[in-house]
């Protein structure tokens, strides 16, 4: 029997938002049935009969699903359902696994005690020792430990060595401490590696010795941050793995593996005598690193077929997950075969089908496009022997996402705004009116342009983001679903922009910290449109809230208070269309997913529009006009509930409506 739960005992484990979460006590059935979900629903006389448990009378309808011929043969709990859906037979496997149970009970007066008078006898709670009680050890285990048997070891003895580049050591440091003396103390400079240096610099012997193993000979003492002499053993030094992306750290971990008695870090790159510049030289002179040959051979065969864009992406992929000797030799002789379309589209945007790009200007296009897919590959192309951008081409921000939005022809744009603008209706230019105003004056705002079908909302929002982006303005467009994210230019689901959960409550935020690109682009940003507003879940709009508010509060404490921290906001849409999709959920529960019941729509303003402009096509006969405009106002009866409804069978509520036709 399950329960007492709901109002006969909230504090039962299964209640959840002050309800069962596994929705008992169940409905009275007379046969068992499949719902419309494919769940399966029990047979649940309604016989009168009960019993009684902790106080309070069960039925049938807490009755968990159970076989009694398993009950009585086996002598435990076992749940019982008829697998219809895969995450079942997940659920099965799950008990097989957790292992045997374990009971202790024990009576104690502690601080946790909620009826306990307040006193120093009282003992503290001990987080531990109930870890500990809550483990279980089988009878092998016991004995094992009864007899002090060895429970693990390691042999040989491992001593873990650091690898750093000059000054970019850890340094470790406990809550509350002082970070600027903390820094400036000589125990934060030294590590194994600076006093293998040292060691070296006093000792012979040392310098016999790579450093990798130094630990036969040498012990690390911590407190004293040096090493010290010892006798020979068999502990072995072993250095942290570096991936052969990291540059320069993974050449200086290759060289300490074989440089004996280094004094500094230039001496590790020495070699005959000669110091070289980097580490990756001084490998290369060692002939520690392969021949890029097989390299070239890959390139010579994919420049014949692959086209630019392939090869861009070819090189990334080899450079950040392949071992490349030098780097920067392979990008010098195949980069120009990189920037055919990059050319090509130079020509066309200038029409000069014979225009010859400066080879600087080229290098500087083809270096930005090299940023973006190392970025997009979870790379960054400082970290790799490649071009700088020259000075000119530098002003421009490092923030992709930023430069994405900006358009780069303003003035192209600008007319394509005037062309719009100047076909907008009445209502249209009072709201085109009112929103870019308040864009323009910096202030913040919170619209809802409301309207049915065909009264232009995709072009009213086409007119606003041309006009404010023609004045390089952000404006970022986003929509609820993917199809109506195509009409707008640069669109994007809002979920794709904002990085909002899937999985949605009333405390979830977007996947947005301060301090990343996504985080500055919405604090550049000058108007958000997010059409298709009220088929999205509340929830929604409030994680955005909540993430803004944070964001741009970094700069202005006083955006905390603001909705969306300030930021214009414009939602778009019809509620007379598709609401927010709740999942087996009843009429009130998609009402309440409702962006209108949320604490924001307080702070809405409402534009309406309401002339349906494809009534206006000029194109269009008189029956043709006729038809269509008795078409939609009785589409707009139907939203508007004008429409009489009946109900069928054994429903709860009227959803079925009359079609004529005519």
């Amino acid at each position: 029997m399950h329960g007492p739960c709901g109002e006969e005992n909230k504090k039962c484990p299964c209640m959840k938002d002050n309800k069962c979460s596994k929705n008992f006590p169940k409905s009275f059935q007379d046969e068992t049935i499949i719902d419309d979900f494919g769940f399966t629903i029990y047979r649940r006389r309604d016989d009168g009969r009960n019993i009684l448990k902790n106080g309070v009378k069960l039925d049938n309808r807490n009755v968990v699903p159970y076989n009694m011929h398993l009950l009585k043969k086996y002598n435990a709990h076992i749940n019982v359902e008829w697998c219809n859906k895969s995450n079942m037979i997940k659920y099965l496997f799950k008990y097989v696994t957790k292992g045997s149970d374990r009971a202790k009970v024990y009576f104690e007066v502690t601080a946790k005690t909620s009826n306990a008078s307040p006193g120093p006898q009282l003992a503290p709670r001990n987080e531990i020792q109930e870890y500990i009680d809550a483990r279980f050890l089988s009878c092998c285990e016991a004995l094992w430990r009864a007899f002090e048997f060895d429970i693990h070891f390691r042999v040989p003895p491992v001593e873990r060595l650091p690898v750093h580049l000059p000054g970019m050591n850890y340094v470790r440091y406990e809550p509350g401490a002082d970070l600027r003396a903390l820094l400036n103390s000589p125990k934060a400079k030294k590590t194994m590696l600076t006093e293998w240096f040292e060691t070296n610099s006093k000792s012979e012997e040392a310098r016999l010795l790579t450093y990798c193993n130094f630990p036969k000979e040498w012990s690390w003492d911590a407190s004293q941050r040096s090493w010290r002499k010892r006798t020979s053993c068999d502990k072995i030094g072993r250095m942290y793995y570096v991936h052969p992306t990291a540059g320069e750290l993974y050449y200086l971990r290759m060289l300490l593996m074989i440089v004996k008695g280094a004094k500094n870090y230039a001496d590790i790159r020495t070699f005959e005598n000669k110091v070289y510049d980097t580490f990756q030289e001084a490998c290369e002179a060692r002939g520690l690193l392969e021949g890029d040959h097989e390299w070239i051979l890959l390139f010579d065969e994919a420049i014949v077929s692959a086209s630019a864009y392939q090869l861009r992406q070819l090189f990334v992929t080899v450079v950040m997950f392949c071992s490349v000797g030098n780097v920067r030799s392979l990008f010098d002789k195949y980069w120009l075969y990189f920037t055919d379309d990059i050319h090509r589209r130079l020509k066309n945007a200038l029409t000069n089908p014979n225009y010859v790009v400066p080879q600087e200007q080229l290098m500087n296009l083809l270096i930005q496009n090299l940023t973006k897919v190392f970025a997009n590959s979870g790379g960054n192309i400082n970290n790799y022997n490649l071009p700088n951008l020259t000075a000119q081409c530098a002003a421009i921000g490092d923030n992709r996402l930023i430069n994405d939005e900006l358009d780069p022809e303003p003035l192209m744009l600008s007319l394509h705004a005037s062309s719009l603008i100047s076909q907008l209706n009445a209502e249209q230019m009072t709201i085109f009116d009112t929103i870019t105003t308040r864009v323009l004056n910096g202030g913040p705002a919170f619209f809802f342009v409301c309207g049915h079908g065909g009264t232009g909302k995709t072009f009213l929002w086409n007119a606003i983001i041309a006009s404010l982006r023609s004045e390089k303005k952000i404006v970022l467009a986003v929509a609820s679903s993917g199809v109506a994210s195509l009409l707008l230019p640069k669109g994007r689901t809002a979920h794709s922009r904002f990085k909002i959960p899937f999985d949605i409550t009333d405390t979830s935020t977007c996947s947005v910290k301060r301090g990343t690109m996504l985080a500055e682009l919405l604090q550049v940003t000058s108007l958000i449109i997010w059409d298709e507003a009220p088929m999205t879940h509340r929830r929604c709009f409030e994680a955005l809230d909540t993430t803004m508010r944070d964001i741009l509060s970094e700069h202005n404490p006083m955006n905390a208070i603001l909705p969306f921290g300030g930021k214009p906001i414009v939602l778009g849409g019809d509620f007379r269309q598709i609401l927010p999709v709740v999942r087996k959920g009843s009429r009130s529960s998609i009402i309440n997913a409702s962006i209108t019941n949320s604490r924001l729509w307080q702070h809405v303003s409402v534009l309406k529009l309401q002339t349906n402009m494809r009534l206006l096509n000029p194109s269009l006969s008189g029956n043709e006009r006729e038809e269509l405009e008795q078409f939609s106002n009785w589409v707009l009866d139907i939203g508007d509930g004008n429409v009489p409804a009946q109900r069928k069978g054994e429903e709860r509520e009227a959803s079925w409506i009359t079609i004529l036709m005519i």
